[in-house]
This record gives structure tokens, sequence and C-alpha cells, in this order.
């Protein structure tokens, strides 16, 4: 290329006579890697090596090796290895000794001898590659972070400002999530690999709805994982991205024909938790990739953990051998938050937002948030802004306050008429059963019971009467729907009753899913997915 031809002699001085049969390839990739340090402002290799080095090795090694964790420069008849760390340093002396004494006799002479030592103060922030884990290229490598002990930990001081290497910084912890019956599992399970103990799972899939704590635990798990790792190059082989990013990544990847460069970074991991996989959905070549990083790093024996808001099987579009590996591992649901927990979450949310709350108070909002834990967390937070806007900070919020704060929030009603069919739909996806069921003539306790239900939130959330909601469930006499609305409200105060609701609680409701919840609960779930579902119209 005559590009090539222009640039080689002008960055090469002095060569030896075996220095002019630079192959047209090489001299390629030489310009491309001498064109990003001059686009990052920095020299930190001389192209000379790495174009010698990266043909004997191999580019994947390489890049894994030699690009990001090294400096290679020729001083005099010496070549000089300045190492990140002393793994890195290690490592290069027992694997690639031989081929850099190599590469130093060729570019230097036969007197070229090699100098491997460890400079960690060259990759520092005052060096001229500090300002990597600001590129772009260096955020796509995973998180890069400093050690979590300290200020640094969320990334708001002093480098906070560095895009999305700031962001990866603000990782959850474990220790601050909360913990219930619907999530006990999934937790312990996540806990164990953070902590890396024996019989832990190698492949963790949690799924869930939106807001349940499924990001906390991924993000809690490589939070953990890297703040037990000093090394700031092994701490590189945990990793949390999204669904969205690994797509783009790829994507990018194969675009700008860097894609050995891609599969290094996610292949070589000892740790990759994706969230939102579900967003790989319908993409036949992200998932086909995707797929060859679960074997490559499953026989690494790596871990891999996934989020998801549904079951494997019930995602759209996935390959079959994907589903597949999927299903080889811990799968593990987490439902939706129980009264006691979501009663914890709110004392913990108003603790951090400095707002005291009495106990009526914290009680009706825990009882009014029964689906999304941000949505709790959304409506503190704006009772929060009201009570400083409102002037008088001293004393608890009542909850009087809350209900005049909230009050014309989805929580507190709809705005649009909720018709009989959402509230039949909502009642049949929640117990697992079909429409046509609920409307025949089966006694099954499920049936039965979302007949029930039915019947309880229209009269509580429409205007409908009796002879009304009977046609709607294909009822000529409204008697029957009477008694049904009669057996669930008595169920109902039963349940509620301080001493009475003992064997009410007792006895499990006929819910698919298996959820362990009472009728009132149960009710206002709901109500909550109704409200939620005609506001939407």
């Amino acid at each position: 290329m005559p590009r090539s031809t222009k640039q080689t002699p002008k960055q090469s001085p002095k060569k030896t006579p075996t220095t002019p049969s630079t192959s047209p390839a090489r001299t390629t990739a030489g310009d491309r890697t001498r064109s990003r340090d001059a686009a990052n402002g920095r020299d930190r290799h001389d192209p000379r090596v790495t174009d010698r080095l990266a043909d004997r090795i191999g580019q994947h090694r390489y890049g894994m090796w030699f690009d990001h964790t090294t400096r290679l420069t020729i001083q005099k008849d010496r070549l000089d290895v300045a190492a990140e760390s002393q793994f890195v340093a290690d490592w290069i002396k027992r694997h690639f000794r031989q081929d850099l004494e190599a590469v130093a006799r060729e570019t230097i002479g036969e007197n070229g001898t090699i100098e491997l030592h460890v400079s960690p103060e060259s990759f520092g922030p005052g060096s001229n590659d500090g300002d990597r884990g600001g590129s772009d290229e260096a955020a796509q490598r995973g998180p890069r972070a400093k050690s979590t002990k300290g200020g640094d930990r969320r990334g708001g001081r002093g480098g906070g400002a560095r895009g999305r290497l700031g962001r990866r910084q603000q990782l959850r912890r474990l220790n601050e999530f909360v913990i219930g019956s619907s999530n006990r599992l999934a937790f312990e399970a996540a806990q164990s690999i953070g902590e890396e103990v024996e019989g832990s799972p190698t492949m963790l899939f949690i799924h869930g709805e939106c807001g349940v704590g499924k990001t906390h635990l991924l993000q809690g798990v490589v939070e953990k994982r890297q703040e037990a790792i000093d090394n700031p190059v092994m701490r590189r082989r945990v990793r949390y991205v999204t669904g969205e990013e690994f797509t783009n990544e790829y994507i990018a990847a194969v675009r700008t024909g860097k894609i050995d460069g891609f599969r290094t970074r996610m292949r070589q991991l000892d740790l990759l938790a994706i969230d939102d996989i579900h967003f790989l959905s319908n993409k036949t070549a992200t998932q086909n990739e995707f797929l060859h990083t679960l074997d490559a790093i499953g026989l690494g024996g790596a871990c891999i953990l996934l989020a998801s808001d549904e079951h494997p099987r019930q995602i759209g579009r996935f390959s079959a051998s994907l589903t597949s590996r999927f299903l080889s591992g811990m799968v593990v649901r987490i439902g939706r938050p129980d009264p006691p927990m979501r009663e914890e979450l709110v004392r913990r949310i108003a603790r951090d937002h400095d707002l005291e709350l009495t106990e009526s108070a914290s009680r009706l909002l825990s009882g009014r948030f029964t689906g999304s834990v941000r949505e709790l967390g959304g409506a503190l937070t704006k009772l929060s802004a009201l009570r400083r806007l409102d002037g008088d900070r001293a004393g608890a919020v009542g909850a009087i306050m809350v209900e005049q704060m909230f009050e014309g929030d989805l929580s507190s009603g709809t705005r649009t008429p909720v018709r009989l069919g959402e509230i039949i739909g909502s009642v049949c996806e929640r117990l697992g059963i079909e429409p046509d069921e609920l409307l025949g003539r089966g006694r099954h306790r499920r049936v039965v019971l979302a007949r029930s239900l039915v019947v309880h939130l229209a009269r509580e959330l429409t205007t409908l009467s009796f002879p009304e909601i009977a046609r709607g469930l294909g009822r000529e006499n409204h008697s029957t729907v009477h008694t049904a609305a009669r057996r669930i409200e008595r169920d109902l105060e039963q349940a509620d009753a301080p001493e009475g609701g003992e064997p009410a609680r007792g006895t499990p409701l006929p819910l698919q899913s298996g959820d362990n919840v009472t009728l009132r609960e149960l009710v206002e779930q709901l109500k909550y997915d109704i409200l939620k579902s005609s506001s939407r119209r």
C-alpha cells in the first residue's frame, strides 16, 4: 500500500538488513497500532517490536498479554519490557521469554537482549497511558475498577467523570440486599458464587418481574469478587454487562474488524454477569457468538450469571441450543417482595433519605406498592422531596401526610375506567388458568378461587352490578356471583383477624407459581396489576 510504504521509513530509522522484508499485511497492522496510539496521545510501544511479536505469538495472545498490560521500548541494545504487575511479568517470563529474545535479535541485532521488570507507575494516572480508563476501548474491556475501598467506590470523587468506568464503579453490594421468602434461594446461590464457596453453581439464571432485585444480585456478586482481588489485571477478569452492551460491543467489533479482541475480553473471564439477557432475543448472530462464549468460559471453569424478566423457556426467539445451556445451570425465580420484606425496604430507603416515618405511614407505603421495589423507592424519594418543600422537617411523617402527598397517584386510584376483561385477564395470568376455564363450569379449587377474585375485584374497581358481572362471566343467574363475593369477603375478614386468621394463613393458596402469599396479599397484588394495566390505555 502507498500509505504503508510512506510511513514505514519514517518510523524505522537504522534498520538491520532483515528489516526491509516487512510484509504489507504486517505493515498495515503496524499502521493501525500507531494511529491508535497517536489518537490516544501515547507512544507506549515501539512499532518495530509490536509487529514482529504479534506475528510470532498471534494477535490473540498479543492483545491478551502485551497490548494493554506492558510497555515495549528499545533502549540502545536492549528491549525493555515494563509490566503492569508482577503477575503479568511472571506469566510473560514463563511463556514468552524466547519469543521476546528472538524479536530483540531481529530488531536490534544479534547482540540484542531483553530486560523484563515490573513498573506499575508507568500505567498510573500520571503516565502517558493514564487516560485509558476513560476511552471507549478501555471501557469495553470491562471494569478496570480501582479498589472499592474508600471514597472511590461510588466513582463520585475525582475520577467520576470518566464515563462508563465511573458508572461501573457504582455496583450494588450484596450486604445491602434485603432478603425475604421470595428471594432467599436466589440470594444464597448468588452469595455462594461471590464468596467462591466449593460446590457453588457455575451457571446461575435468575428470572422475575422488573424491579425485584435481579440486577442488585448480579452487581453484588461482581462487586464482591472484585473487592476480594488485589491484582488489577485479575480484577478485569470479572465483568458485569447488560444484554444490550454485549450486543453493541459485538456489532462494533464485527464492523471494525476487532472480533478477536472482543472474544479475548469475553472468553478469558473468570466471571461474566449479563443482565437483561432477553435483549438477545431475535438476534441470531449475537446468540451464536454468545453460545460460543458460554462454551469457552465453561470449559475454563468460569462462572456465568444471567438475569431475565422471563424463564429461559418463555423467552421468545431464543435458539434451542442456548435455552438448553441456560437450563443446564441453576434456574431461580425471584418473586414479588412479601409484606415484611417491603416494610424492611421502606425502613432502609427512608433511612437513606433521612426520613422518619411513623409505623402507620410505613405500613401504608408498604401496602400500596406491592409490585416493583423501584416504584417503592421512587415513592419515598418523592415523599422526601415534598417533605423538604413543605418547609417543616421536624417530626415523623404520618399516614395522613402520605395520603395527602400521594393523592392522585396510581396507588391512590386509576384515572381510566377498569374493564371486566382486564380483571379476568390479570386473574387468569396470576393463577395460571385459561379464560375458558374461568368462564366454564369447572370446580377445580384454583378455578373457583379465580372466579371469586374476579367478582371481588370487579365490585371494588368498577361500578358493575352483580347481574352485569354475572353476564360478563357467562352466568344467567347472578346468585352464584353474589355467593362468591360473600365467600371471599368472609375469607378476607378471617385472614385479617388478629388471632383467628392463623388457620387461613396456614392454608396455602392454589397458585401455579408456588408463591406463599396470603389472600389479602394476592388481592392487593392483583389490584396493583389491574390499575397499572388500565393506566396505560
